[in-house]
């Protein structure tokens, strides 16, 4: 008797991922592929999606409900590009996700738009959760823009909160001028009793002092 071959079902498992992949999606059957159980199946959706009309607007609105890393990963490299100040409007909101890989996506998309995060900045700077407030700083340390110094200047002179103006002079004692010479009296005055603010304006004077 004959030994029966062995089929290779990887094989044919490949083989038939590579006819589905070659075959003609239309724009809504990928959006539709957005909600497949399949994480492999969402990725190629975003890949196939990506450059297409709307496509930015599509991946904006499942962020939030998606919940596999890798998947998450792809949808945040496809908004990379061309990036427009409504879809800036709506990753900002992310920051408040309790969601930690979508806030940390978040900021990373706009330490790579610094234009873009330029017209959010203030709506930032106002909001009402000192961690979103702390998370623009973070964002204003990284970007490479012109009003970086003015707007932790301003932070640290108006905001409230001891850990946001903390972390603001954290920032300014890695990018100060003799300009911010001119504020530290007065955020010295605003929190007189607290140690790690005195600790950080006498940093940055010194800084400024061997400069």
């Amino acid at each position: 008797m004959g030994l029966k071959k062995k089929t290779d079902t990887s094989v044919d498992t490949q083989a038939q991922s590579d006819e589905k992949r070659s075959a003609e999606r239309t724009q809504e059957q990928l959006i539709a592929d957005l909600a497949s159980a399949d994480s492999s199946t969402r990725r190629w959706a975003i890949r196939d999606l990506a450059n297409t009309e709307n496509a930015h607007k599509v991946f904006l609105e499942r962020l939030p409900t998606e919940n596999d890393p890798t998947v998450i990963e792809a949808l945040f490299s496809a908004l990379e590009h061309n990036m427009t100040y409504a879809d800036a409007s709506q990753v900002v909101v992310m920051l408040k996700s309790e969601q930690v890989q979508l806030r940390n996506g978040a900021i990373e998309l706009m330490q790579q738009n610094p234009d873009l995060f330029a017209q959010n900045v203030h709506k930032l700077m106002q909001d009402e959760d000192p961690d979103v407030r702390i998370f623009c700083v973070d964002i204003i340390g990284a970007v490479a823009h012109p009003e970086a110094l003015s707007w932790l200047h301003h932070i640290a002179l108006n905001d409230d909160n001891e850990n946001v103006v903390g972390t603001a002079l954290d920032k300014l004692a890695e990018v100060s001028n003799t300009s911010t010479y001119d504020i530290l009296q007065t955020v010295e005055g605003r929190f007189p009793n607290h140690a790690y603010i005195t600790f950080v304006i006498s940093l940055i004077r010194n800084q400024l002092g061997s400069a």
